[in-house]
């Protein structure tokens, strides 16, 4: 075998190894488990209550709960992130309580010490859970706001499917799809065949029939805002698309996207 031929077969040889490792350990890559147990602090502290949500399967959620200051209030239901905890985003949390809204904000399954295993199809079974524990304490789809921060925009996008769930939904970075945002990321391996959780909200967005706010940035380098823009083009009106030229992924409240979710949600459900 001359040099070329045996360059070749050793290209051929990493390049699978590669792809191999790379299908294997997809879900480490996706899913980013935390082991804190955060407790709210400040005046935060006064108005949260830890609760062990009851998932699918018998786990308890880590989660975060502020009651409405009454009935008519609305209440948030936010599905953070795939990396890190409610602490990350307290200030949000405070941001909410502060207009007397109700947040909900439940732990995934491979966090807070929960023992579970990460899935798109466990943790929509999870999140529909989350929506029957919040039923049990009174808060009707009405007053319910789905709020999707990254990977949550999926959950959530996949529960608005679903009639009478939620007066709204607000969409935190989105993608239209984990594949697309992957294939971009991953451009040298076959990503389509390769990823098992998709989370493919553009194939789910059309049949969401509430009223959806989409916020992004444009210096999002974790989720590239043409994605956003592709899930805004495929989602029913009334829609809204809110650009912030100076964000990024993680700072969309940096830039008034607080004050555009608050706009969006009085005139939807107060």
């Amino acid at each position: 075998m001359n040099a070329v031929a045996i360059f070749a077969a050793v290209i051929a040889v990493s390049y699978a190894v590669l792809v191999f490792g790379l299908y294997v350990l997809q879900r480490s890559l996706m899913y980013h488990p935390d082991t804190a147990r955060p407790r709210p602090s400040g005046d935060l502290a006064h108005h949260i209550s830890i609760e062990e949500i009851p998932s699918h399967d018998g786990l308890g959620l880590f989660s975060w709960w502020a009651a409405p200051a009454d009935e008519e209030k609305p209440v948030v239901v936010y599905f953070h992130g795939n990396a890190g905890t409610q602490s990350d985003r307290e200030e949000r949390v405070a941001a909410f309580v502060g207009l007397g809204w109700g947040v909900l904000m439940p732990g995934y399954r491979y966090n807070s010490g929960a023992g579970g295993t990460p899935s798109e199809a466990a943790l929509l079974s999870d999140a529909r859970a989350v929506l029957t524990w919040l039923r049990q304490r009174g808060v009707t789809p009405e007053r319910t706001v789905l709020y999707g921060e990254s990977l949550g925009t999926g959950i959530a996008t996949t529960l608005a499917m679903q009639p009478e769930t939620a007066r709204c939904l607000v969409l935190d970075a989105p993608y239209d799809s984990i594949a697309a945002v992957a294939s971009r990321h991953y451009w040298f391996v076959p990503v389509g065949a390769l990823l098992k959780d998709r989370f493919s909200s553009i194939d789910r967005i059309s049949e969401v029939q509430v009223p959806i706010l989409i916020g992004h940035g444009q210096k999002d380098r974790v989720i590239p805002i043409a994605h956003g823009r592709r899930l805004y083009e495929a989602a029913n009106m009334p829609k809204t698309f809110a650009l912030k030229p100076l964000a990024g992924h993680t700072d969309l409240f940096d830039f008034g996207f607080f004050e555009d979710v608050v706009a969006f949600v009085t005139d939807c459900v107060e």
